[in-house]
C-alpha cells in the first residue's frame, strides 16, 4: 500500500482538466479562422486576376480591331461620299486653304458612270474684305436696321431673302418655339463670300448671345438685285429646337446649325472610340449641346475631323476635297444633318450623316 502511494506521489499522472480542454478548443478555433481568412484572400486574388485578364483581353481585341482598320484598304477613295438625292452637295474646303462649294453643273450629253459626279462641280470659295463705308455695306446695314425696327416677324418678311420659304419657318421659330431675336452689338467688319457667280455679303457684330464667334448677318441678292437678309443663318435656324430634338430623338436626318469641337465622350451606341470620332455640337448661344459621332474611316469623318483639328489617318486621294487641317482644339461653325440611333438609349448621342457646310450660311440651293 505504501508502495502504491509512493508510486502515485512520485509519478505525475496526467488527467486533462477543463481548463486545458478550453485552451485546446481555442487553438482549434484560431486555426479555422485563419484558414477561412486565407480562403477569402485567395478568392479575392483570384477574382482580381480574372478581372484583369478580361480587361487585358478587351484591350488586345480593341488594338487588333484598330490594327485591322489601319491595314484595311480604303473603300473607293476616288468617290468621297455616296450619291445623295440632293442636287447640291455640301460645302467643304479643298486640300489647299481655299474653301470649295458644290454648285450645279450644266447637263452633259455623254452620261458619266457616276450620276453624282456628272451633276456636281466643286468651285472655290473666296472671301474679300470690304470697307465699312462701301456702298453695299451701308445698304446692308440700313436693311438690317429696318428689319430690327419691325414690330413683328410678319413685318420683317420684306427684308428677308426667299420670304415664301422663310415665312413658315419664322412663324414656327417665334410663335411655337418662342425663340428670341439676336441683338447685334458693335460692328466688327464686312466682306463678300464668293462661290462662282454666287455671292454673299457678310456683316459681323459683337453679340452677347453668340459667345466665341459673334453674330453674322449674311445678305443675298434677289432676282432684281436687292440685298435681303439670310434669316436662317441670322438666327441659326435648325429643323428642330434643341429641346425638341432631344425629346423626340428623330431617326430621320435633321438639319442642325452648331459650333463643333472635339469631344472625348464615347458611350452607349458609340462606345468604340477606334471606330467613331466624337464631336461636341453646341448651340449658338452655348446653352445646349449634343455629342455627334462620325465614322473615322470615311471621307465625311476626315472632313469633320480636319475642321476641329483632329488628324486622322486616311487613304483618300490627294485630289479629294477636304477641309484644311485646323489647329488642335479648334472650334468650327457647321451646318450638319444628324440622326438618332434606333431605340436610342440616351438623348445626348447622335450620328452625323452629312456636313452641308463649314458655315451657317448656305448658298442658294444647297439645302435641297
Amino acid at each position: 500500500m505504501r508502495h502504491l502511494l509512493n508510486v502515485s506521489a512520485t509519478q505525475s499522472l496526467s488527467f486533462p482538466s477543463f481548463r486545458s480542454r478550453g485552451h485546446r478548443w481555442q487553438n482549434r478555433g484560431s486555426s479555422l479562422k485563419g484558414i477561412l481568412i486565407a480562403i477569402l484572400l485567395l478568392g479575392v486574388v483570384g477574382f482580381t486576376v480574372v478581372v484583369l485578364y478580361g480587361l487585358r483581353q478587351r484591350r488586345m481585341e480593341s488594338a487588333r480591331r484598330a490594327l485591322e482598320y489601319e491595314s484595311a484598304p480604303s473603300p473607293s477613295p476616288a468617290r468621297p461620299l455616296p450619291p445623295k438625292t440632293s442636287s447640291l452637295p455640301k460645302i467643304t474646303r479643298a486640300s489647299s486653304s481655299a474653301p470649295v462649294a458644290s454648285l450645279p453643273q450644266a447637263a452633259k450629253t455623254t452620261p458619266e458612270p457616276s450620276e453624282d459626279e456628272r451633276r456636281r462641280e466643286r468651285v472655290p470659295i473666296t472671301y474679300t474684305s470690304l470697307k465699312s463705308d462701301a456702298v453695299e455695306v451701308v445698304d446692308a446695314r440700313s436693311i438690317l436696321e429696318n428689319y430690327l425696327k419691325a414690330a413683328s416677324w410678319r413685318e420683317r418678311l420684306p427684308f428677308v431673302f426667299q420670304p415664301e420659304r422663310a415665312g413658315e419657318r419664322m412663324s414656327e421659330f417665334y410663335e411655337k418655339r418662342g425663340q428670341p431675336e439676336p441683338a447685334p452689338g458693335r460692328f466688327l467688319g464686312a466682306g463678300t463670300l464668293s462661290a462662282g457667280e454666287s455671292k454673299v455679303l457678310n456683316l459681323r457684330f459683337e453679340c452677347a448671345s453668340r459667345p466665341g464667334f459673334g453674330l453674322r448677318a449674311n445678305f443675298h441678292r434677289n432676282n432684281s438685285g436687292k440685298l435681303l437678309l439670310d434669316w436662317e443663318s441670322w438666327v441659326t435656324w435648325s429643323e428642330m429646337s434643341w429641346d425638341e430634338l432631344k425629346k423626340k430623338r428623330p431617326q430621320k436626318q435633321t438639319l442642325l446649325r452648331a459650333v463643333a469641337s472635339e469631344s472625348d465622350y464615347y458611350n452607349f451606341e458609340f462606345s468604340e472610340n477606334w471606330r467613331w470620332l466624337a464631336v461636341k455640337l453646341r448651340s449658338a448661344d452655348g446653352m445646349h449641346s449634343l455629342t455627334g459621332y462620325v465614322r473615322r474611316d470615311t471621307h465625311l469623318g476626315v472632313a469633320v475631323a480636319n475642321l476641329i483639328g483632329v488628324p486622322l489617318p486616311n487613304k483618300l486621294s490627294e485630289d479629294t476635297p477636304v477641309p484644311a487641317l485646323a489647329r488642335p482644339s479648334s472650334k468650327a461653325l457647321v451646318t450638319v444633318r444628324v440622326v438618332f440611333p434606333k431605340d436610342a438609349r440616351t438623348d445626348h448621342c447622335v450620328r452625323i450623316t452629312d456636313l452641308m457646310a463649314d458655315r451657317w450660311v448656305l448658298f442658294p440651293g444647297e439645302e435641297k
